[in-house]
């Protein structure tokens, strides 16, 4: 189970990381960003944009409300500037919440459905892990996607973040 000061740090991390690859993306040429790729997720729109769908459907559960999607593939912002905007909102959502925890508060689990129409349970400080893990697995997926280009992509590590950006939003991170 994850405290309060890890939480923060892991949402601040995960808004660091994702801006750093909106950043990084803005510099490639437009028609790299919808272009098909193997995999499962065939664009890098794509996969930024199925990275936004599930932090949006997790925050939901958070929330204890109903997230409104039928697929973790769907598309609501093919505009890069418009999914960058979109996801600094939800990055910071997570960050405000991360703050605003107990360590008895992320130990509460909630219960949800999967997009499947599954039941699920979770502690709400496993909902936050799942959310900053599920991120960097795909950007994982843009990182390949880059070489296929070729270009280099942004260095996201939490090692990275951790020595040179303590917090977020902060300075260039």
């Amino acid at each position: 189970m994850i405290n309060v000061a890890t939480a923060v740090m892991l949402s601040q991390y995960k808004g660091w990381a994702d801006q750093l690859f909106f950043d990084s993306l803005r510099e490639l040429p437009v028609q790299e960003l919808s272009r098909e790729r193997a995999g499962p997720i065939k664009t890098m729109i794509g996969v930024l944009n199925h990275i936004y769908v599930i932090d949006r459907i997790w925050q939901a559960h958070l929330q204890h409300r109903d997230h409104g999607f039928t697929s973790r593939q769907a598309l609501p912002y093919p505009d890069l500037a418009e999914l960058c905007q979109a996801q600094r909102e939800v990055d910071d959502w997570y960050v405000a919440w991360s703050s605003q925890q107990s360590e008895s508060s992320l130990k509460e689990v909630l219960d949800f459905v999967f997009v499947s129409g599954n039941p699920g349970s979770m502690p709400a400080g496993s909902m936050l892990l799942h959310v900053v893990n599920h991120a960097t697995y795909h950007r994982g997926w843009l990182v390949q996607m880059y070489f296929e280009i070729p270009a280099m992509p942004p260095l996201t590590d939490l090692s990275v973040y951790l020595t040179e950006c303590q917090t977020w939003p902060a300075g260039n991170c």
